[in-house]
């Protein structure tokens, strides 16, 4: 079994291609690919160890800024987070006997059959099964919309709809635009409530923001899906947007630093 270090740079440069080029997400809402009130709520959600993938599209393939944007979101884990990187299709999922899963959050660089240390087939479906067993995942996949991310979990993989909605967090990037370099946008971010809707029996994913192309902005977040974070998260309305509106502020504050000082910030924000 091999074991690879989440906050090693050379472990990430081994398993992903843009390690040596880590954005923060401070940079990325200054490039514009996604605003502060997405950002914050993201982050609430991470910070609650909410599992994540994070999809682009099936073509161009390169550089869409899958990794890139699953790296930055990993400092939103909450503070004593042991992460796991897992190989692939070589993965034996020993680390189970070893691991706290209510501090551990376990990274598949990609759920693909491109390569070998992508997941796929009964690894990829172990991997989502995971949250059951009280881990958090992070993983990214090539899917040119939700509709797409749900139609590989649920037909490629067959993945149990209750291990989908495992999953409560899925951000949709892709390019914009004519102009090179091309600009990378968070398309659509979806929350997926924990509660499997009995007339379905279907996991549903909920919009949380959008980008309009017409003046590259993003839509506010979608009342319905804030009340229904409100409830996995057991907050009140108040209480969520107060913590929402002291994200933000401390995002703005921050300005655009990089991935270590980005990181070490955040740390004193969980930390305090």
């Amino acid at each position: 079994m091999m074991y690879f270090d989440a906050q090693n740079p050379r472990h990430r440069y081994m398993l992903h291609y843009e390690s040596y080029q880590r954005l923060s997400v401070p940079e990325l809402i200054e490039l514009g690919s996604v605003n502060l009130q997405t950002a914050a709520i993201v982050w609430a959600l991470v910070a609650r160890k909410a599992s994540f993938i994070i999809s682009g599209p099936t073509d161009p393939t390169p550089g869409v800024g899958k990794t890139t944007t699953m790296n930055a979101l990993l400092p939103f884990l909450p503070a004593g987070s042991e992460m796991i990187y897992t190989i692939g299709m070589y993965e034996d999922f020993a680390f189970v006997q070893e691991t706290t899963p209510a501090v551990t959050t376990v990274l598949a660089n990609e759920v693909s059959d491109h390569l070998t240390i992508y997941m796929w087939g009964s690894n990829a479906k172990q991997l989502f099964h995971l949250t059951q067993q009280g881990y958090s995942i992070a993983t990214s996949c090539h899917a040119d919309t939700i509709t797409d991310v749900m139609a590989m979990l649920r037909t490629d993989l067959h993945v149990p709809e209750s291990d989908i909605a495992g999953v409560r967090l899925i951000v949709n990037i892709g390019l914009t635009g004519l102009d090179w370099p091309p600009q990378r946008r968070w398309l659509t971010t979806h929350f997926i409530s924990p509660d499997i809707p009995q007339t379905s029996g279907k996991a549903k994913p909920q919009l949380i923001t959008s980008w309009i192309q017409e003046d590259d902005s993003f839509t506010a977040p979608n009342p319905q899906t804030l009340a229904a974070i409100c409830a996995w998260a057991g907050l009140s309305a108040e209480e969520f947007a107060a913590e929402l509106a002291a994200r933000e502020q401390f995002l703005q504050n921050l300005g655009a630093v990089s991935y270590e000082e980005a990181a070490a910030a955040i740390a004193q924000y969980h930390g305090a």
